[in-house]
C-alpha cells in the first residue's frame, strides 16, 4: 500500500465515521499503527485534521482521540472519493 493509498484509506474512514470522530479503530491497518499515526500527523500538518491529536515524543507518536476531519479535510476526502469513483481501479 502506497502513501497515497494510505492517505485515501484514512481520509475515507474519517469521512464516513460517526460525527464524534474515530478512536483507536482508526489505527486498524496492516501497515501498522505507526504508519497510520504518521499519516494522521501528515494530514494534521496539512490542516485536514481538527486540532492537534498527534504529538511525537522520543520518536513515538501519541494520539489523542477522537480524531476528526477539519472542513478542509472533508473536502479533500470527498475529492478522493470522487476520483476513486471515477476510476475505481486507480490508486487514488
Amino acid at each position: 500500500m502506497s502513501n497515497v493509498e494510505l492517505e485515501h484509506e484514512v481520509l475515507t474512514r474519517l469521512l464516513h465515521a460517526h460525527p464524534h470522530g474515530l478512536g483507536k479503530e482508526i489505527l486498524d491497518n496492516y501497515r501498522g499503527e505507526k504508519a497510520v499515526a504518521g499519516m494522521i500527523k501528515t494530514l494534521q500538518e496539512r490542516g485536514l485534521i481538527q486540532g492537534k491529536p498527534v504529538t511525537v515524543e522520543d520518536h513515538e507518536p501519541a494520539l489523542e482521540y477522537p480524531i476528526k476531519l477539519s472542513s478542509s479535510g472533508v473536502e479533500a476526502a470527498k475529492k478522493h472519493d470522487a476520483e476513486k469513483g471515477a476510476n475505481p481501479h486507480a490508486a487514488s
